[in-house]
């Protein structure tokens, strides 16, 4: 299970984002922890937070005095969104003054280098607040992992959901919200066994959850055969384009099943959308999507069931051309 492989995370699977405007500060960075941890090195606080959209650093690097925004404002900045929130960054500054001091803890750091940088210092603490990162990262898994599929469970569920729906109504951004059923899985489990059942839980999931292209995007395994899709900052149409690439990615692993009419593992789906209407709660938007859910069920399987949309039966042939209307966070 690849779950496991969390335990087994080194330095050398790590990431450290180097944020700074000069060049020169940038290559002295990256050359003092060139063989301690790969890093990778933007020149702005903006730049810093295009690239934590879609990629999710184990450690920054922020350089304070930079123009437009500096490291301070950028660090806030990052801090407001929840999948950047626990990102540790260490600030890399020329002032050692108490008042720098206190202004850099004040800001959310975790530590701070004084310019120029020792080398020495430098790795030791990038070193140590990766590990203590990683043992945090473990005790996570542990409590809000699936073990058996390597989805999110409803723990996790519980406290993410909330902080997402806060920062929707802050942002007035979309939060698409899919559920997942595995068609006929109790007759799967009764023709080929538990076993089989299992190992074919932990492939849909792995499928679904590798084909989710952005950071944000979260799979969470709701209970026994039903998964939810969590797309933050998504509308209608960009959320059926990519859960018909869902069900047409689990279609094509080709699991036998040949209890069901479609002779494969399939899966169905409802989709349902929160705006930013602080009256039309999540549950009721869940509810929705489980409703929707149903329908998808009652009218074939195979398919997804969204507000005004049926996408029908996927097969293997099937290649809609919906447009995908994703905005990045």
């Amino acid at each position: 299970m690849y779950i496991e492989q969390v335990g087994e995370r080194t330095l050398k699977d790590c990431k450290v984002l180097i944020v700074d405007d000069q060049a020169s500060s940038r290559l002295v960075l990256e050359t003092l922890l060139e063989d301690t941890v790969p890093c990778t090195s933007v020149s702005s606080g903006q730049e810093a937070i295009e690239y934590c959209k879609f990629h999710t650093p184990d450690l920054i690097l922020m350089d304070v005095s930079m123009p437009e925004l500096d490291g301070h404002q950028t660090t806030a900045l990052l801090r407001s969104k929840p999948l950047c929130a626990h990102i540790p960054i260490i600030f890399v500054t020329s002032s050692s003054t108490d008042e720098e001091e206190t202004r850099c803890w004040d800001s959310g750091c975790v530590d701070f280098v004084v310019k120029p940088v020792n080398a020495c210092t430098l790795r030791n603490r990038v070193k140590s607040h990766i590990n203590h990162k990683l043992r945090n990262d473990l005790l996570e898994k542990l409590i809000y992992v699936d073990k058996l599929t390597g989805a999110y469970n409803r723990h996790y569920l519980d406290d993410y959901l909330p902080r997402l729906v806060k920062n929707e109504l802050r942002t007035s951004t979309p939060l698409a919200l899919v559920i997942f059923d595995i068609d006929h899985f109790k007759l799967f489990n009764d023709m080929y066994g538990h076993l089989d059942g299992d190992s074919c839980l932990w492939k849909v999931s792995k499928t679904i959850n590798d084909a989710l292209l952005r950071p944000m995007d979260k799979l969470v395994r709701i209970g026994g055969e039903e998964f939810l899709v969590i797309l933050p900052n998504t509308d209608v149409e960009g959320a059926t384009a990519v859960t018909e690439r869902l069900l047409k990615t689990v279609y094509d692993l080709n699991i036998p099943h040949s209890a069901s009419e479609y002779g494969r593992i399939t899966l169905s789906a409802g989709l349902a959308i929160k705006h930013d209407d602080a009256s039309k709660t999540i549950d009721h938007v869940m509810l929705e999507a489980d409703k929707n859910l149903y329908a998808a069920k009652t009218s074939g399987r195979n398919q997804l069931k969204a507000p005004s949309v049926v996408i029908k039966s996927i097969s293997e042939n099937h290649h809609a051309h919906l447009p995908i209307k994703r905005q990045s966070e």
